[in-house]
Formats: C-alpha cells, sequence, structure tokens
C-alpha cells in the first residue's frame, strides 16, 4: 500500500508540475485550504470524469522540540523530525448536482536526516508524521490513507455530503499544520440560501486523528493494557488526541453500559446580515448521547475609526453540559477525578468543586486594532472553576483568543490573556510575499489540577511566499514555554513548512 502511494503521488506529480502557475487552490494563514477553481457541471455522464480535477500537494515539516533540561528518564528528549509527503485530491465534474471527491495522504519520516527520539513515545510534535501505532506493531513509520472519500449533491444553496470528509466548525477542525488533516466519516449539511449566512449540521460517526491511518470512534479513549488488547500500545490506535477525555475510556465504557462509538452531531453558522457587514454573530453546537453537550455563542463588531484604523471588539461564551459523561469519567481529562472504581483518585477529586459532572463554562474577550498591514490584539479567556472542556476534535474552545501553538488552556479555573500582533510586508509594498505574526501570553492554572503548570509563552511566526516558483510558500512557527512553577521544563519548539500547490 505505501509503495503504492508513492508512485501514485510521484507519477502524477511530474505532469502536473506544468500547470504550477494555475492557483486551483490556496491556503489560509489557519492552513484551511480554499478551492479557486472547481470543476464546471457537464450535462453528460461520460464526462464526469474526463471533466474533473486534480488538486496536488508537496510538503515537508521539520520539527524541533528543545528541553531546557533534557531527562530522557521523564520521556523528555530532545528531538527533531522531518516529514515528507503530500497529498492528490480529485473532484469528477458535477452532474445533475451530483460530484465525488476522494484525497489520498501520505506521509514519510524515514529519511535518517533527522533525530527522532528512543522510544516514539517521547515524541512531540512531530508524533502527527509518524503512524505510532503501526511503528510499534511493526509496520513502520511512515503511511497512507484515503482520507477524504465523499460523495456530494448540491442545488440552490444547499450541499449535502456522505462520507469521509474535512470538516470545519468551531468544535471540529482539519487543523492541517502538520502532514496529515484530520478528517471524520459521517453525513453533513451546509446552506448558504440565507443573505450573509452560512449554516451546516453534521452527523459524524468515525474520526481520523492527524497521525491515524485508520477512522475511529470520536470520543473513546482505549486505556487498555498491550497483554489485554493482543497489540501493542492500544491506546494509539483509537482515540489519543491530546485534549482526550481519558476518563471516557474502553474499561469505564463497557462498565457503564456506554455504546464505544457514540455518533457526534454538530450544528453550527454565523450571519453578517445583523448591521450589514459590520456585525458578525456565531453560534454553535454539539451533542453526544449520554454523554454532554455543548453551545457557543460569538459576537465580533468592527467599527471604523477613520484614517484607516478599524477596532474589532469580540466576545465568546461557551457552556458545557453534563448528561452522563461525568458519572463515567469524572470532570478531568486526566481521568483521574473519576470514582476509585472508574480509575480516580482521592486528591485530584477533590481538586474539582463537583468531580462527578462536566458541567462547565468560559468567558472571552477580544479587542483587534487594525490599519493596512498591520494588526494588534489583546485576548482574555476564563474557564470557570467546575470542569475542563471535551475538545478532542482539533477545534479548540479558546483558539482565536489566547491558545498559542501546542498549548491546551481550557482546564478548570485557568485564566489566560495574550497580546498579538501581526503585520503584512506584502501589503505594505515592503517585502513581497511576507507575513509575520508574534505574541505574549500568560496562562495562570489552578495548581491543585495537575499537571498543569503556570506560563510565559513567547511566540514568533512568518509566512513567506517563494516568488520564483509559483504557489509555494514557506513557513516558520517557533515558540518559547516559560514554565513558571518548580520542578518544571522549559522549552523551545521550532516548526518549519514548505508547501507547493499544484
Amino acid at each position: 500500500m505505501r509503495l503504492l502511494s508513492i508512485c501514485f503521488l510521484t507519477c502524477l506529480t511530474l505532469p502536473l508540475m506544468a500547470n504550477a502557475d494555475k492557483a486551483k487552490q490556496t491556503l489560509q494563514a489557519n492552513y484551511m485550504v480554499n478551492y479557486e477553481i472547481l470543476p464546471a457541471e457537464v450535462d453528460s455522464l461520460r464526462d464526469i470524469f474526463t471533466e474533473g480535477m486534480i488538486y496536488g500537494r508537496l510538503r515537508s515539516n521539520w520539527f524541533f522540540y528543545q528541553y531546557e533540561n533534557e531527562n530522557i528518564a521523564k520521556g523528555q528528549e530532545n528531538q527533531n523530525i522531518l516529514g515528507l509527503g503530500g497529498n492528490l485530491i480529485y473532484k469528477t465534474a458535477p452532474y445533475a448536482g451530483f460530484s465525488a471527491t476522494a484525497g489520498l495522504y501520505y506521509t514519510s519520516a524515514g529519511t535518517g536526516l533527522d533525530n527522532q527520539p528512543s522510544d516514539v513515545g517521547n515524541l512531540k510534535a512531530g508524533r502527527d508524521v509518524i503512524e505510532r501505532y503501526n511503528a510499534v506493531n511493526g509496520k513502520g513509520k511512515s503511511y497512507a490513507v484515503l482520507a477524504q472519500s465523499y460523495l456530494q449533491y448540491e442545488s440552490d444553496g444547499l450541499k449535502l455530503r456522505y462520507g469521509r470528509e474535512v470538516f470545519n466548525s468551531f468544535y471540529t477542525k482539519s487543523n492541517d499544520s502538520k502532514m496529515i488533516p484530520n478528517t471524520f466519516e459521517g453525513f453533513t449539511l451546509e446552506s448558504k440560501e440565507f443573505k450573509k449566512t452560512r449554516i451546516r449540521a453534521a452527523y459524524l460517526t468515525r474520526q481520523k486523528l492527524r497521525n491515524h491511518d485508520n477512522f475511529h470512534s470520536v470520543i473513546m479513549y482505549d486505556d487498555r493494557t498491550s497483554e489485554q488488547a493482543g497489540v501493542n500500545e492500544p491506546s494509539w490506535y483509537e482515540n489519543d488526541d491530546s485534549a482526550i477525555h481519558q476518563g471516557l475510556n474502553y474499561t469505564n465504557f463497557l462498565k457503564h453500559g456506554q455504546d464505544m462509538n457514540p455518533a457526534l452531531m454538530v450544528l453550527d453558522g454565523y450571519t453578517r446580515s445583523i448591521l450589514e457587514t459590520d456585525m458578525k454573530v456565531s453560534a454553535s453546537s454539539m451533542y453526544i448521547k449520554d454523554l454532554f453537550y455543548s453551545a457557543m455563542l460569538e459576537l465580533n463588531y468592527s467599527f471604523d475609526l477613520g484614517n484607516g484604523y478599524r477596532l474589532t471588539p469580540g466576545v465568546r461564551y461557551v457552556q458545557q453540559f453534563d448528561d452522563g459523561a461525568g458519572k463515567i469519567g469524572g470532570a478531568a481529562l486526566t481521568g483521574k477525578a473519576a470514582t476509585d472504581e472508574d480509575g480516580g483518585n482521592a486528591l485530584a477529586r477533590a481538586a474539582y468543586s463537583d468531580p462527578d459532572s462536566v458541567d462547565t463554562y468560559m468567558t472571552a474577550a477580544r479587542l483587534t486594532l487594525k490599519k493596512n498591514a498591520a494588526e494588534i490584539g489583546l485576548g482574555y479567556t476564563n474557564i470557570a472553576d467546575k470542569a475542563d472542556f471535551i475538545t478532542p476534535w482539533r477545534g479548540f474552545v479558546t483558539s482565536g483568543y489566547t491558545r498559542e501553538m501546542a498549548r491546551y488552556n481550557w482546564v478548570a479555573n485557568t485564566e489566560t490573556w495574550r497580546l498579538r500582533g501581526s503585520f503584512d510586508f506584502g501589503k505594505a509594498n515592503i517585502i513581497s510575499g511576507l507575513r509575520t505574526y508574534m505574541s505574549f501570553t500568560q496562562e495562570n492554572y489552578d495548581e491543585e489540577k495537575k499537571p498543569n503548570a503556570d506560563a510565559n509563552i513567547y511566540y514568533f511566526g512568518l509566512i513567506k511566499d517563494v516568488e520564483k516558483v509559483p504557489n509555494m510558500s514557506f513557513r516558520l512557527r517557533t515558540e518559547y514555554v516559560e514554565q513558571t512553577a518548580a520542578n518544571t521544563n522549559d522549552h523551545t519548539e521550532l516548526r518549519m513548512e514548505l508547501n507547493y500547490l499544484f
């Protein structure tokens, strides 16, 4: 399968290089893909394939992770991981509103140019270019996956899809900042029938995380030992996202009679029809039967201050409601606030006001000032001293306000401030195709809710278009995390990415 995938990518890439100057697709700063040119509708079934289009992407990702004091015994091992790969996406031409899309993705971290840790369990950011489960079960680190494969029907502002796809909403994101996106299986519906309004709904039955080649439960963490499961590291085959609730696991689901593969239902949308285009109202909700549900409301309003200045205040409120998850796994993402019988302990339970409930809420605010190429913003988030937020679908409740690279600041009783700035050198006619971002973030955790520690985070990033090669761009992100608590280990993280779209 892997050899076939490599050949497939290579053979299709070479003849398409000649069309590199045609921007069929572009990348946003948040890594979402925009399809600028789509296949035109055809009048005959025999033309749906011949008039279809191929979208390609070659990319490399290099991840560096350096501890202030390396401690391999504690799993804190310095590393740099190089991933090479890409993807091919084929879209048929639509006929009578029907079309199909398939996306094959491949990544390899077997170049020998990097410094991989002695144990794949010690991988940090580089884990998303390596299939750890395959690696420890004798199947190699490189992998290929058909991450997208769906049928679509579109008519009069409505779009219906069935199959495997990227579904970007407040709670679910592709988060395609590594090599292979986070995707889902199920049904999705999108409507743009109303003016300046988009509404999306989804019934998602399975999820494929970025470092997996299999689709798995959207919520269950496999806590079985290797001996019990008959394979090495079974947790790496199910939902092992960094933000997973480890108390919502195989053992507890079995004990409480909970469905191992419940569906994730999402309703998401926004409108700009209020007060013309100056106000954007966004709302989203999700539900997993017999576990929990959540709702979000966000308002952003843009003021024209004159002389090219625009001021945009924003507020966000998110509420999470318990529907059985608390009694199964407890209030903490670690699972340690569950009852003794369900894997918890007294110390963790004492740190939460109600350890048997996942009821919680978040308040957030931000203020952004923009003029021409420059932008500066201040963001704030506060998580109630109740339960941790459950969000293992790569959409994060603090995103856009205070979340920085690889940070998880939605633990109960966490307060975060972020000062952020950006400058577009191309827009300012200084350096064509160069955009820079920088920020300072201060995270204040509740010390009783271990293993979190207060931190100061310094971030810098840039995106540079490679002008001599159309549709190629270089990205750099670097972050220094200074942890203020005793017995913590500061670290520096650097990520470099090269993208070529065709």
